[in-house]
């Protein structure tokens, strides 16, 4: 084996190990309006992964905005709206979602993005489901 060779795969797994993964991921939402009678079972995908993060020794004398660690977020994204069956007239029966084209590290942006990692309600439809079909979006 050359030696040429072998620093290449060393660097190769050097870099794999500390560079960012941070890439469009499929997901599966339900949405679940308590006035219709179905249950919609979405398949999008989100931004998910790993992003560099370190921990700055200087705390105390940087501003809070240097102190913001780097997640996963988009960068580019477009949103679809899909229309839940079984609804009354008086109910607007439309749900927008964001379906992520890219994603990117760096610093969450609140006007897109919900930046807190707090427990969610249980994922999961509490009535008869209906999957979402291409071509029922509006």
């Amino acid at each position: 084996m050359s030696a040429i060779f072998l620093m290449s795969v060393l660097f190769g797994l050097t870099c794999g190990q500390v560079t960012s993964v941070c890439i469009p991921t499929e997901y599966t939402m339900y949405v679940d309006r308590r006035e219709c009678a179905y249950c919609l079972t979405i398949n999008t995908t989100i931004c998910a992964g790993y992003c560099m993060t370190r921990d700055i020794n200087g705390k105390l004398f940087l501003p809070k905005y240097a102190l913001s660690q780097d997640v996963c977020t988009y960068r580019d994204f477009i949103y679809r709206t899909v229309e839940i069956p079984g609804c009354p007239h008086q109910v607007a029966p439309y749900f927008s979602y964001p379906v992520a084209v890219s994603c990117r590290c760096g610093r969450c942006d609140t006007d897109y993005s919900d930046c807190i990692h707090e427990a969610s309600r249980t994922n999961y439809c509490t009535k008869p489901q209906s999957p979402y079909l291409l071509g029922q979006s509006a």
